[in-house]
């Protein structure tokens, strides 16, 4: 499915353009970023780690941004010369990855000071910390370099490997948005282990973190994925790297204890896939896209209940866990309203 984006170029960045390579180099260096951050929180959730700022954890983190820094540098300077500015000479698409890296180099030095200040954080008030949120800001606009660069190129190849950029890109942002919202990872079986008991306030108030949990997991996992289908016809395989690879990294904050939390991403992954290529939505078939959009968070869900409910580690009613099921596919819809809200072929129906 192939919208009509702007495809206006500016003259002056037509001959400035990322190349496949340059992409992904950018695509692996924010992931050994991204990476960095999820196995930070590995330690902090499953290690006795010292709460200091000076951690291995952190090392691998912050050694992720300098390189992508360095190598965003040596992309203006590589393109210097032929620029009529230093501005100009920032690839086209990677002005808001330069202004991640400034974001990001200023959420860091404000969170040495403000843990030298207040401490450290070491549960939920650590995802809330305004200097770690000013991290993932910086984060998610280093990602979008490639996103952007991408998502302006006139004519893109068909197949996943030119897709692999963009898309990877984009599972790491979701997988960023993830990780600051894992109190609340729909992914989880923790808020199952709770039983539900009328008149019980800690059964109720575990209810209630699970719906949000996976209303949450499910605006972020397809707000990601509808983003994408608004700029491309999925190739197949797509969908597997952006609901896997979001699941591979969620369970790897659980220290992979529930390794069967990674079926329900990876089936609604090649759910995704399967039905793009059987549906082929699109302009002429809209009907196709809003099926799709409740079909995927209702496969993902009923796998993901469906699996723990036979394990015996599920204690909610029937009610409760099936209705949410029908509630994530409505969640679905209504995102794909927003980001397609009506076509001519909509009249046909």
């Amino acid at each position: 499915m192939r919208t009509s984006p702007s495809r206006s170029h500016p003259p002056e960045m037509r001959a400035n353009r990322t190349t496949w390579g340059d992409d992904m180099i950018t695509v692996i260096l924010a992931s050994w970023l991204t990476l960095g951050g999820f196995v930070d929180g590995f330690a902090h959730r499953n290690l006795d780690t010292p709460e200091t700022f000076f951690t291995p954890w952190h090392a691998v983190l912050y050694s992720g941004f300098l390189a992508v820094t360095f190598w965003l540098a040596w992309l203006v300077i590589r393109d210097r010369p032929g620029a009529s500015s230093l501005t100009g000479a920032i690839p086209f698409g990677y002005g808001t990855s330069v202004a991640g890296v400034v974001v990001f180099m200023a959420g860091a030095i404000g969170d040495m000071l403000w843990h030298i200040v207040f401490g450290i954080e070491v549960s939920i008030d650590a995802l809330l910390s305004p200097t770690h949120l000013l991290l993932l800001v910086g984060a998610l606009l280093i990602l979008s370099g490639p996103l952007r660069a991408a998502w302006f190129d006139p004519d893109p190849p068909p197949g996943l490997r030119p897709l692999l950029p963009p898309a990877l890109a984009a599972t790491m942002a979701a997988a960023q948005l993830g990780f600051f919202f894992q109190y609340m990872d729909g992914t989880s079986v923790r808020f199952m282990e709770t039983p539900y008991l009328p008149g019980s306030e800690s059964g109720y108030f575990a209810v209630v973190a699970g719906v949000g949990s996976v209303l949450i997991t499910t605006v972020i996992l397809m707000a990601t994925l509808l983003l994408l289908m608004k700029r491309w016809v999925l190739p197949f395989g797509a969908g597997l790297v952006l609901f896997g690879g979001f699941g591979l990294l969620m369970e790897l904050l659980e220290g992979f204890d529930y390794r069967q939390e990674l079926v329900a991403p990876v089936v609604a992954g090649l759910g995704v896939d399967l039905l793009v290529r059987s549906l082929r939505p699109g302009e002429d078939r809209p009907a196709a896209l809003r099926i799709l959009a409740f079909a995927v968070p209702v496969l993902m869900w009923v796998v993901h209940f469906g699996l723990f409910s036979v394990s015996a580690e599920i204690n909610w009613p029937v009610a409760v866990w099936s209705g949410l099921i029908f509630f994530a596919g409505l969640a679905g819809v209504g995102l794909s309203l927003l980001a397609f809200p009506f076509w001519r072929g909509d009249l046909d129906l």
